[in-house]
């Protein structure tokens, strides 16, 4: 191979981790489009997170049909597998893409997807914080891809980080984000 004929770099170069996540999530929404209209109702009450639920005065015996009381315990991570419509996965894919990868190269599948879903987790739990008697449900990954975030931005700032203000450097770690 001479200089000038070199390998050709991939257009996205994803963890394995993160490409098996959006994978799942498309999955799931293509699979919802061919249902009928009762069964994604069904789909979306069972699996989305429904605070209601965990009121008994105000849920009854309204949820038996959707999930029992295994839904009170699936649906705090099921409901970050399901979206609304495809803008809603498009966006939620596009925020993942950059702040998942940094996560997931760090973390390593097993510890990523865990990750994805204790942030899955404690958003519902602040979901049911603040709207306890809640009829709709929740859906989406917006919580898990927060989290992602999170990550990415205190692996950024923390020591030895590309943003680091611990090096004393601080006017040069400003910049770095507009270097080429």
């Amino acid at each position: 191979m001479t200089d000038i004929e070199r390998p050709r770099e991939p257009v996205l170069n994803l963890p394995g981790a993160l490409t098996v996540v959006l994978v799942v999530l498309t999955g799931i929404h293509l699979f919802r489009l061919i249902l009928p209209a009762e069964s994604d109702f069904w789909v979306i009450f069972t699996f989305g997170f429904v605070p209601a639920r965990y009121d008994a005065a105000l849920a009854g015996n309204r949820f038996a049909e959707f999930g029992g009381a295994g839904a009170q315990v699936w649906t705090f991570v099921t409901y970050s597998l399901l979206h609304a419509d495809f803008t809603h996965l498009a966006f939620n894919v596009l925020w993942l893409l950059p702040f998942g990868s940094a996560v997931a190269r760090r973390f390593g599948a097993i510890r990523f997807f865990l990750f994805l879903i204790v942030a899955s987790v404690a958003g519902a739990l602040a979901h049911l914080l603040t709207h306890a008697h809640e009829l709709a449900p929740m859906i989406g990954a917006s919580a898990a891809v927060s989290g992602a975030m999170a990550a990415a931005i205190r692996f950024a700032f923390g020591r030895g980080g590309f943003l680091s203000f611990r090096r004393g450097d601080a006017e040069a770690a400003a910049r770095v984000p507009a270097l080429p």
